[in-house]
């Protein structure tokens, strides 16, 4: 079958890569289109996976709606040339692809409709199929939902998919559990607009608190440290901590076992992420305005000696309780294809 693959976000590369190499080694034919969005083009790149880059991201409202009509003619044109029989991945377009020339959509989405409302109204109405997590909270196309109990994150990061190296360690120079990493996010996305995150004075003060440690800078869309995208998972599984207001990396260390720590404002509103912190106990959130708080919960965490190991107890439950997730898109996909 001839199947489109749209990846706007690095997550929806980590998210798809894997599903993406089995339909090819079992003959499917796969195109693959990209947004160019921080590292998105360079891990395809590195991985092998042949891609078409359609857009370049924008930072305001009126750029974002001239990018999505340039990458929906985009995709539409290449559905003339190839007709795809389906069109998987997290995109609007894949939606309108649906809309305008019948082609199936699998859209997959982990935030719930609320967080993403703008994006939902869209998107859903178009998309064939939701493939969302049992945790996620909806209220509207409920027959179009397909459920799965498991995490975006455990279809790379599941033990099954990723075996972390230590020895990445030593291309930067780090020791395990002796160095925090600290992740910000651009918030530049329309979800995004009025939230607030960690700021110029808390990036300081947490810098200054975990100067007994080294400390690993990733900004967004920023090349502000050394590492090389592909080695970002193999660090992060051997940190002391991560410390952000990202949330795909707070999830992404969470289901490593590693203590994360969350500064913004989707706190308390994400529903996979509510239940790796309160059912889990894998990370932290605070809210803007408790910044004293989550101080010391960082103070406390460099203080205890045994964390990597209750982390990982904890992680082990959480894994008991949850799919690949790789696996179960190849099964759910592989009996769509059949038909």
């Amino acid at each position: 079958m001839k199947l489109l693959f749209d990846i706007g976000h690095p997550a929806h590369f980590h998210l798809l890569k894997n599903l993406i190499i089995y339909l090819k080694k079992n003959h499917h034919k796969i195109i693959v289109t990209s947004r160019n969005k921080d590292v998105t083009n360079s891990l395809l790149r590195h991985s092998g996976i042949e891609f078409i880059c359609i857009s370049e991201p924008s930072n305001n409202i009126i750029g974002m709606v001239i990018e999505l009509i340039k990458r929906d003619f985009r995709i539409f044109k290449l559905h003339k040339i190839n007709n795809f029989d389906a069109s998987i991945g997290s995109t609007m377009s894949i939606a309108h692809l649906t809309a305008l020339f019948n082609v199936p959509s699998y859209n997959l989405g982990e935030d719930d409709d609320d967080v993403v409302s703008l994006s939902a109204l869209i998107t859903f109405p178009f998309s064939t199929k939701i493939i969302n997590p049992k945790i996620m909270r909806y209220k509207k196309w409920k027959k179009k939902r397909v459920f799965y109990s498991s995490y975006h994150e455990l279809a790379y990061l599941h033990p099954n998919n990723f075996t972390p190296d230590v020895n990445i360690l030593s291309k930067y120079n780090l020791k395990t559990r002796q160095y925090i990493i600290l992740r910000l996010s651009s918030l530049n996305a329309y979800h995004d607009i009025s939230k607030k995150g960690i700021n110029h004075d808390l990036w300081n003060k947490i810098k200054n608190l975990c100067n007994d440690y080294t400390i690993v800078v990733s900004k967004e869309d920023q090349p502000t440290h050394k590492l090389e995208p592909w080695d970002m998972h193999h660090v992060l599984a051997f940190a002391k901590m991560v410390i952000s207001d990202s949330q795909t990396m707070s999830a992404e260390a969470a289901v490593l076992g590693v203590p994360a720590i969350r500064y913004n404002s989707f706190v308390g509103r994400i529903s996979y992420l509510e239940e790796l912190e309160h059912k889990y106990k894998l990370t932290y959130g605070f809210k803007p305005g408790y910044s004293d708080a989550m101080f010391d919960k960082i103070k406390r965490l460099m203080n205890q000696n045994n964390v990597h190991e209750k982390w990982q107890r904890r992680r082990s439950i959480m894994l008991a309780d949850k799919v690949d997730l790789n696996d179960w898109m190849i099964q759910y996909f592989t009996t769509f294809l059949q038909y």
